[in-house]
């Protein structure tokens, strides 16, 4: 049976005092959850990047950093639960701007030594899409050099890179951003493997980004096939990234803006084997506190059953 896991972001876990971090993850675990997906972009949001407001603990040495998230690692291990994966933030690189990309380069290397020693076996590193002026080719080079920078850091922490289909917004339109075009991402999986030598990198499949591009789920699915690692689930409208829990949006009687049942059935046919884990943090937020024990405990009920059906 899949592990089930949900998403920090959401649960306010940045400022909370060493109490409230341990009350957080005993409420995890009493809804049913194996796992935690630890969102390293929560100490440093995208926003900041872009702004050059870039002020995070991530870019501390190990030692004075590991003192933020040591607290995490301990209430988790106190209520059973697993940090299986994790997300850098993003973006890992910034057209034009040689002197923030070196910087985020840097906050992404501690990101992944952080990491390691909270357990973690995957971490998300969002790759660089420059698909408004430039062609394929030269977006691909651009992920090959910086993914082969992180080669000896994964080595080293034994960890497993993994690549997000992702989206763009240009005049109220979506496009595809790097990743979306499934096949494009595998053979850059592989093309990285066979660099490094190993299994270094994987792949993410982000569900609510795939309805948003109006991707056919279960085609999606087969074609990475156990190059999946990890997923992010939640659910949209088809027309923001709203990230709120599944089965929440229907455009019509006849059923849901996301095609789940093919989802399920992709699953099933390359036999997903890791954690179903829930990226609902704009769900939890629009929550009152008082209710986030009834909204986990249905989110694990759904990956419950979700994991049924793919079994």
């Amino acid at each position: 049976m899949n592990k089930i896991g949900v998403h920090s972001m959401g649960l306010r876990f940045r400022y909370a005092t060493a109490k409230e971090l341990d009350e957080k993850y005993k409420m995890i675990k009493d809804a049913g959850f194996d796992c935690v997906d630890f969102g390293f972009d929560e100490y440093l949001p995208v926003n900041d990047v872009y702004g050059d407001r870039i002020d995070t603990v991530l870019e501390l040495p190990l030692e004075e950093a590991w003192k933020t998230f040591e607290p995490h690692f301990d209430a988790a291990k106190r209520h059973g639960i697993l940090f299986e994966q994790m997300h850098a933030p993003f973006p890992m690189f910034v057209e034009g701007r040689e002197d923030l990309s070196e910087r985020m380069f840097n906050i992404i290397v501690n990101s992944m030594e952080i990491c390691a020693c909270m357990g973690g076996k995957y971490i998300v590193v969002h790759p660089v899409t420059m698909a408004y002026h430039c062609s394929k080719q030269e977006e691909h080079d651009a992920n090959v050099a910086v993914y082969k920078e992180l080669i000896p850091t994964a080595r080293k922490c034994g960890l497993v890179i993994c690549l997000e289909n992702l989206f763009l917004e240009k005049n109220y339109h979506m496009m595809e951003g790097f990743g979306s075009d499934f096949r494009e991402a595998s053979e850059l999986i592989d093309e990285l493997n066979e660099y490094a030598g190993e299994e270094v990198f994987g792949f993410c499949f982000d569900v609510g980004h795939a309805n948003l591009l109006g991707k056919n789920m279960y085609q999606a699915l087969l074609t990475p096939g156990n190059r999946l690692k990890i997923l992010h689930i939640h659910d949209n409208d088809g027309i923001s990234d709203l990230h709120t829990m599944p089965y929440t949006f229907a455009r019509s009687w006849s059923g849901s803006s996301t095609d789940w049942e093919g989802f399920l059935k992709g699953l099933k046919e390359i036999q997903y084997q890791g954690v179903l884990s829930f990226e609902t943090a704009r769900c939890m937020e629009g929550f009152p506190v008082e209710l986030h024990p009834a909204v986990l405990n249905l989110l694990c009920q759904t990956g419950k059953y979700f994991a049924k059906h793919i079994s």
